[in-house]
């Protein structure tokens, strides 16, 4: 979502009344809402902002929905003062089971305190070489206050899928769709039974905005 000139916009919209931010690359609507542009894709100006961040769980093995997780958790801890809009969930499973049924994103609630337990994961800005910290955490095992709940299906499993060639995986663009509020975790987890050792490589997307 780039932001436009507010000229530029009048002359694509005929919207007559917005007003200039602070700078010529920037146009605010009477609405509050920034301007965007149709060229450009739909987040590339919170990415540009250092809002947009990104997290890889190589090798995971994946566990059934509970309170020891391992795979990968993604967690907006208590008073960060911004909500975690999830963009994209990707993945692959290297390592077929006979059991494991499929993989889907699940929901929980953490509260107050962190997960104990807990293997982090390095989260990445999207805006690369701007080196902004995210507020959230992320992690291949933590011990959670409470299991997840399974929410969205992301890939079926079955111990008849070759991953002996190339393995297409998924990528699902939620679209900010799925919002995590402070307190609360997005979790991965394995349906059926838990995946294999070193099984399965996930990962996810994240805008980061004032709550």
């Amino acid at each position: 979502m780039s932001l436009i000139n507010g000229k530029l916009l009048q002359a694509l919209t005929g919207f007559g009344k917005a007003k200039a931010a602070t700078t010529d690359s920037f146009i605010q609507l009477p609405t509050g809402e920034m301007g965007v542009s149709e060229l450009m894709p739909k987040y590339s100006a919170l990415t540009k902002a250092q809002q947009g961040f990104s997290a890889r769980s190589p090798l995971a093995t994946l566990s059934l929905a509970g309170t020891a997780m391992t795979g990968l958790v993604l967690l907006n801890p208590a008073n960060s003062g911004v909500d975690l809009h999830v963009t994209l969930t990707s993945g692959n499973v290297v390592v077929t089971s006979a059991t494991t049924t499929g993989i889907a994103l699940a929901y929980g609630t953490q509260g107050l305190v962190l997960p104990t337990g807990t293997t982090a994961l390095t989260p990445l800005s999207n805006y690369v070489g701007g080196g902004q910290v995210p507020a959230a955490k992320v992690y291949s095992a933590a011990t959670l206050a409470a299991a997840p709940v399974a929410a969205l299906d992301l890939l079926h499993n079955a111990a008849a899928i070759a991953t002996t060639g190339e393995d297409q995986g998924f990528i699902f663009d939620l679209g900010g769709t799925v919002v995590v509020s402070a307190g609360s975790y997005v979790s991965f987890i394995a349906l059926g039974a838990a995946s294999a050792a070193s099984a399965v490589n996930l990962g996810i997307n994240w805008l980061e905005i004032v709550a």
